[in-house]
């Protein structure tokens, strides 16, 4: 039995995290293609592809609104304001949430969102009175403004197909939807709308001399219709021309007297029978307009634009520029990395502190060799390295930017492009090694030596393959070093599977290398999208097909050397990290499961259903260990989720208890939080006489909770208890005192 000698010690510091904080969301996504904005009460109410904020004109402070604050989703199509001052908000999936402006609260409707149809998104939100038209894919929804409820629907508007798209709609006296196949209004005097012989039907192009419409509104007495040959005016049963014939009109907005329309890169203003230009910007797309009396606000592709006395301001927040977030690391300080594509799809790499993003892409930093950054590893040695796809390695150390190709190095341009251009080299992956030699992995090598490593002599050596396998042009995939420095990679074409080289230390003599790879015959596949090494050096692979574990990584060939997760037998992995306590986070196209340190036993499993988990196809994890954060990349937005898993301390610096006073009622749910724990740290709780309360070890991290309770689960009484953590051979020892107030 171990035994451990109490020193009553009161240590007063400021706790870091608490128990609160556990399992907290947030999530982080791309705000800038705004959908929509209405104006209540000093502020403007934006929706964005990346979710809803609130902007106040006084100060300029925005709030956020995502899934991790009650949202069913964040890809935003919809918006519109009713007079209770209630914003409501379509999605793609068919979801509409209501935000109550003054309790901050948010309803859903999800009706629309369990319909059997496979198309669902919600076009248009169109208040009138008392009654929402919902603009469908497949028809017009009407729902109650006061209890949220469907009471209507309308799938078969006239002559149109059933369940035809509708984009918008319009209420005056009837109503009128525009769709896909032209516009619908309401006979006079019908009561059945369900009813097709309820509409009349204007057809594009032949109704109406256009390809498509996209919005009614009402202006000084007339109806008329914007499209994209112009605006239409509505009299003697027929759509006529009126004005701005040519030109697309995205939308159109009315007040008092004055018409305002937009196209996808012009404002105009139409009054007393003048049309006038009032504002042109063709960096960006024009999506729709709305005017209040800040001004004229034009939602865009590029943010939320303010256009008032001549003057034009674009307002966004601040977060990354894309939701691409194609692979993640975190470095030494807690700070998040994010590479975001390929090709055209990649638009440079991020920086997140927490707080505030910062870009960096070839515009603003012009030695970049393009914006397609691929991949991105925040190493041991406080140096980040990126892969670029085309232009090879970028180091950034100390605020220096380094870029390698094959121009000042031994990488290699591209096998295919030999006879286009000899300067794209692709880079897969960089990882460090033990030594601080950067090894990386080039893609389809002219030279057909796709492993390469930059010592720290700052020599280049270049490796080819010729046995197991000849891999020498084949495309690659991941990379990762284990404790005894042997790299493995992944091809994932050609000569697949996973491939295994040590030099041994000794760069330029290859007599002694250490090289295999291993296939089908002992992984679930050989097609490999992901690897990890743990704690205890073992090497994970995702496939495919499911999960592996290499159990012995200095002989992965032995029997049962490689072993199978049972949990995602057959389940496509996309990829997975490590955390602090050695547990297993994987990302999959059906959300993250969370395993324990063997793999054998589920702990947690997270999805855009049973959490605010963006999207269930997860790209990218990585994990902070200073802060116990996941980072979980979607390509509908980043999540970050606060865990207990915190990097241990070296040695106890004293313990940081929170709350204190801990006020237990009747229900015991409160817990106090005990950080600054060493590894796998012994708890035991005394009162102030000395007696054992309670006797538990810690989750294996920094911090550690207790819920107020004895050995035989009863709330302890009010007092002043002595809370005592130490190591495995109880050398180590720290206390502390907490109150407890029992209610």
């Amino acid at each position: 039995m171990r035994s451990v000698k109490v020193l009553l010690v009161i240590i007063a510091i400021a706790s870091q995290i608490n128990a609160q904080s556990i399992g907290r969301w947030k999530i982080y996504s791309d705000m800038k293609v705004t959908v929509r904005s209405v104006s209540a009460q000093g502020k403007l109410w934006v929706a964005s592809s990346g979710g809803l904020y609130s902007f106040s004109i006084a100060d300029s402070n925005i709030n956020i609104y995502t899934k991790a604050d009650g949202l069913n989703s964040q890809a935003l199509t919809s918006l519109s304001i009713d007079g209770n001052n209630k914003v409501w908000v379509g999605s793609t999936e068919g979801y509409i949430n209501i935000l109550d402006t003054g309790t901050n609260q948010i309803s859903s409707v999800i009706d629309i969102f369990k319909s059997d149809y496979p198309q669902k998104q919600i076009n248009d939100l169109f208040i009138k009175g008392d009654t929402v038209f919902a603009s469908i894919d497949f028809g017009l929804t009407l729902l109650s403004v006061t209890n949220f409820s469907i009471y209507d629907s309308f799938l078969k508007l006239g002559s149109f197909p059933a369940q035809s798209k509708v984009i918008s709609s319009y209420k005056s006296s009837l109503i009128y939807a525009c769709t896909a196949y032209g516009v619908a209004v309401q006979k006079p005097d019908a009561q059945n709308l369900s009813a097709p012989e309820s509409w009349n039907n204007y057809y594009v192009p032949t109704d109406i001399n256009a390809a498509s419409v996209t919005k009614i509104t009402g202006f000084n007495g007339d109806m008329l219709l914007s499209t994209s040959n112009g605006i239409f005016k509505y009299s003697n049963n027929s759509w006529g021309a009126f004005i701005l014939q040519g030109d697309s009109i995205a939308d159109m907005a009315v007040s008092g007297n004055i018409l305002y329309l937009i196209s996808s890169s012009k404002l105009y203003q139409y009054s007393g029978g003048q049309l006038t230009t009032l504002y042109q910007n063709s960096s960006t797309n024009f999506q729709s307009l709305m005017v209040s009396g800040q001004g004229i606000f034009i939602s865009t592709g590029s943010g939320l634009i303010q256009f008032n006395n001549n003057k034009a301001r674009l307002i966004r927040p601040n977060g990354p520029n894309t939701n691409s977030f194609i692979n993640l690391s975190v470095d030494l300080f807690g700070r998040l990395w994010v590479a975001t594509g390929k090709d055209v799809g990649g638009v440079g790499f991020f920086m997140f502190d927490g707080k505030l993003w910062k870009t960096y892409d070839k515009a603003t930093y012009p030695q970049l060799p393009s914006d397609a950054y691929y991949n991105v590893f925040a190493a041991p040695d406080s140096a980040v390295y990126l892969s670029n796809w085309g232009g090879g390695v970028t180091i950034l150390k100390n605020n220096v930017i380094s870029v390698f190709n094959n121009k000042n190095s031994s990488l290699s341009d591209y096998n295919k492009d030999t006879s286009k251009d000899t300067s794209f080299v692709p880079i897969s992956d960089i990882k460090v090694d033990s030594k601080g030699n950067v090894w990386i992995l080039n893609d389809e090598p002219a030279t057909k030596q796709p492993l390469t490593v930059y010592t720290k002599q700052k020599k280049w050596y270049s490796y080819s393959f010729n046995s197991p396998n000849y891999i020498g042009s084949d495309p690659t995939g991941a990379l990762v070093i284990d404790p005894y420095d042997t790299k493995w990679f992944s091809i994932i074409n050609g000569d697949r599977g996973l491939y295994y080289f040590n030099e041994k230390g000794t760069f330029d003599i290859t007599g002694d290398d250490i090289v295999g790879s291993i296939g089908t015959s002992n992984l679930s596949s050989d097609l490999i999208t992901c690897l990890a090494v743990d704690k205890k050096g073992y090497i994970w692979v995702g496939t495919n097909l499911g999960l592996n574990i290499i159990n012995n990584p200095t002989n992965p060939t032995a029997t049962s050397a490689i072993t199978s997760v049972y949990a995602l037998v057959n389940q496509p992995v996309t990829c997975i990290t490590v955390d602090p306590l050695d547990h297993k986070w994987v990302g999959t196209t059906s959300g993250v499961f969370v395993l324990s340190s063997d793999g054998i036993n589920l702990l947690s499993q997270y999805t855009s259903s049973n959490s605010p988990l963006p999207n269930n196809s997860v790209t990218s994890i990585t994990f902070d260990p200073l802060n116990g954060i996941a980072y979980i990349g979607t390509n509908y937005g980043l999540a970050a989720l606060t865990t207990s898993s915190i990097q241990p301390k070296d040695s106890f610096s004293g313990l940081f208890i929170y709350p204190n006073p801990m006020k237990l009622t009747g229900t015991g749910t409160t817990q106090v939080t005990i950080d600054g724990l060493i590894k796998d740290s012994h708890i035991k709780i005394f009162t102030i006489s000395g007696k054992v309360i309670r006797d538990f070890d810690s989750p294996g991290g920094r911090v550690a909770f207790w819920d107020g309770r004895d050995m035989n689960g009863n709330l302890v009484a009010s007092g002043i208890y002595i809370i005592a953590a130490y190591d495995l051979e109880a050398n180590n020892v720290t206390t502390s005192k907490i109150a407890v107030i029992r209610k």
